[in-house]
């Protein structure tokens, strides 16, 4: 707050000194005037003597205009007191003002939900709410992260790597994605979860795109039907509705309901269809079953069909079960040895040769026609 010498009392010392001036000059006039009459004119005594008491008089006013003038500083003095008290009031006040402040940080340090216990700080026993989402660790910054996501990102090369694009997601681990809603990757690395509701835990290198499906471990396999799920192995996959793979290596699971468990090479393509492990088993009927075995095959037409293991096994009809070979053994060993050494490369409906020439020692008897080319090469076709 500041203070102001009034326009009146400015006038009245202006006033004072100009009649100050003026009642001096006056007094020096009078008095050369005084001496020079006295010089002069001695029987002027009594106008002198009248002159005189005016110049007292004006000696008397002079005096109290002198007074006056004091007075006025005085006041002045007074007023510079006034202002200094002021100031040192204000800079008072602003310290005062600058402590509250200090003093409502220190009370909300206070009542923060956490204390610092050596190199840690501990939270309260209390419930946290975090709308956007917590980030541990380093922050992606090529990531849009979703609403009400939780990265654990502790970077590779310097560089943060997880990315919860999905709300509601999770992403740990090491270069994993959960861009799905609701999606939660928690571990491996190079992991992509992006179905709606899909979980991937650990491995390397999986994919689940079905919503609400999973992959557990394993390398290179994808969960891509709906309920759908692969538990380890690697190149496994479970496309159809609610299908599993559990293990082995490049099974797929493409019809629904239908499983395949362990082995290599094996497919579950009808629904509800299974195939217990072995390797390159085909239950292609609905309701079928392979257990186990190799290159064993249930056709589209054999559903509820089995085949429960052994070697090139076939059921073609509905409710057909082949519990054993179907082979001689001697057969089955003399197919394996041609296979291993054949230059043909055969499945079920015919056999395809390398590039090569072949010498026949023996007759040969072909179904189909003949040609003969000019450069004494034969084509042989229906």
């Amino acid at each position: 707050m500041k203070r102001y010498i009034s326009p009146d009392t400015i006038f009245v010392a202006a006033i004072s000194f100009i009649a100050i001036g003026l009642q001096g000059r006056r007094l020096d006039l009078l008095e050369a005037n005084a001496s020079l009459q006295a010089h002069r004119n001695e029987p002027l005594e009594e106008d002198i003597s009248g002159l005189t008491n005016k110049i007292n008089t004006l000696r008397s006013r002079r005096k109290l205009q002198n007074e006056v003038v004091l007075d006025i500083k005085a006041m002045n003095k007074d007023n510079l007191m006034i202002k200094k008290s002021i100031e040192s009031i204000e800079a008072r006040m602003d310290a005062i003002e600058e402590s509250s402040a200090r003093e409502k940080v220190d009370r909300s340090l206070v009542d923060l939900p956490f204390q610092k216990v050596g190199d840690w700080w501990v939270a309260d026993n209390t419930m946290f709410q975090f709308p956007k989402g917590i980030v541990i660790g380093k922050k992606n910054t090529h990531c849009e992260y979703g609403d009400a996501v939780l990265s654990v990102d502790y970077g590779w090369e310097g560089e943060a790597v997880n990315c919860p694009s999905g709300h509601g997601s999770v992403a740990f681990g090491l270069a994993n994605q959960a861009t799905g809603d609701f999606a939660t990757v928690t571990g491996g690395k190079f992991n992509v979860a992006s179905g709606f509701a899909s979980v991937l835990m650990g491995g390397r290198l999986n994919e689940v795109t079905g919503d609400s499906s999973a992959v557990i471990g394993g390398e290179l396999n994808k969960a891509t039907g709906t309920y759908a799920a692969v538990l380890g192995g690697d190149n496994n996959e479970a496309a159809g509705w609610s299908t599993a793979v559990a293990g082995g290596g490049n099974n797929k699971a493409y019809g629904s309901y239908s499983v395949v468990t362990g082995g290599q090479n094996n497919n579950a393509n009808g629904d509800s269809a299974s195939v217990t492990g072995g390797d390159s088993n085909d239950a292609k009927g609905d309701k079928s079953s392979i257990a186990g075995g190799n290159k064993n095959t249930v056709e589209e037409d054999g559903s509820y069909s089995s085949i429960g293991g052994g070697y090139m096994n076939v059921a073609s009809e509905q409710y057909a079960v082949v519990a054993k070979d179907s082979i001689d053994k001697a057969v089955i060993k003399r197919i394996e040895t041609l296979e291993e050494h054949s230059p043909f490369t055969c499945d079920a409906d015919r056999c395809v040769s390398d590039k090569k020439t072949f010498r026949f020692t023996s007759d040969i008897k072909v179904k189909g026609k003949i040609h003969q080319n000019p450069d004494h090469t034969i084509n042989i076709g229906n």
